[in-house]
């Protein structure tokens, strides 16, 4: 356990350095979520109802450019093999990755999504259901991202392949995040859709850290 607040805190200090990208990523949230007002015109109801559903689009299309880079770095530094070579766990090397990638992403879109949900007309009485909706979702997206990283990595093109990997596997996460706002708009309860996103987002907790080290761990053999 030590050594996973060890990689932990490394991989804080090391995105620390990076948060440039981060906020790059939020300043392509807002620039893609306000093209929606401009295609859908001057009609705020409308505007209104689509608001959730385009904010998680934004919200996705603004994360998957930065996956290209998640474990590039780290591979063409021959980081991942020292750590093989003093015999620590490649998967705990990936969720402390993933975590402080999660911690230091997540930051500018809490702060830049009430600007959205102001601008699309959405009721402040449902922003802390699509706080914790996208809370959840981002971090299921993190994980997909990692996951594909992974088995994109070495590969040309891989971007392309990214996206063909995590859009899929996503539609789950949209509809449920979509589902819980638009209920608590309604006046019913979000939770059974939010129990429905946390449930999608454990099974992708368990199933792609795993998958991203066998990734990582035979992109390195084959070199």
């Amino acid at each position: 356990m030590s050594q996973f607040f060890i990689l932990f805190h490394k991989e804080m200090q090391r995105g620390w350095r990076l948060i440039f990208d981060g906020c790059v990523q939020a300043a392509f949230f807002i620039m893609i979520a306000s093209l929606f007002p401009l295609a859908v015109g001057p009609a705020p109801d409308r505007l209104a109802e689509l608001a959730t559903a385009l904010i998680w689009i934004a919200a996705l299309l603004s994360v998957i450019p930065a996956f290209d880079r998640l474990f590039a770095d780290d591979l063409r530094q021959g980081w991942i093999e020292l750590l093989m070579s003093c015999q620590i766990p490649i998967w705990m090397y990936v969720i402390a990755k993933l975590l402080s990638w999660y911690v230091l992403s997540l930051l500018p879109f809490l702060c830049v999504l009430p600007v959205i949900s102001i601008m699309m007309g959405l009721n402040p009485a449902v922003w802390p259901v699509l706080f914790l909706s996208l809370a959840l979702g981002m971090a299921a997206i993190l994980l997909l991202g990692g996951m594909s990283a992974g088995l994109s990595s070495g590969a040309r093109r891989s971007a392309m392949l990214l996206a063909i990997i995590i859009l899929p596997l996503t539609l789950p996460l949209i509809v449920f995040g979509v589902m819980a706002t638009e209920a608590a708009l309604q006046g019913l309860s979000a939770w059974p859709h939010l129990k429905l996103l946390a449930a999608t987002t454990l099974f992708f907790a368990v199933l792609c850290p795993p998958a991203t080290h066998l990734a990582l761990k035979s992109t390195i053999e084959d070199r």
